[in-house]
């Protein structure tokens, strides 16, 4: 990372990857019904394009 970054950006990128790879565990534990459960989940919660919602 970046010496010239703010301290609040640090912490939220290292946020960021914890909760990335949390995510990824949890899809790597999961059964195969479970892990397309979690997927569709992600779908709707995450757009495509940044700073817009999916269409429901």
């Amino acid at each position: 990372m970046s010496g010239s970054l703010h301290p609040t950006e640090i912490h939220r990128r290292r946020h960021r990857t914890e909760k990335r790879n949390k995510l990824r565990a949890k899809l790597a534990a999961a059964p195969a019904g479970a892990r397309a459960a979690i997927e569709a989940k992600l779908q709707r919660t995450y757009a495509l394009v940044p700073g817009t919602k999916p269409s429901t």
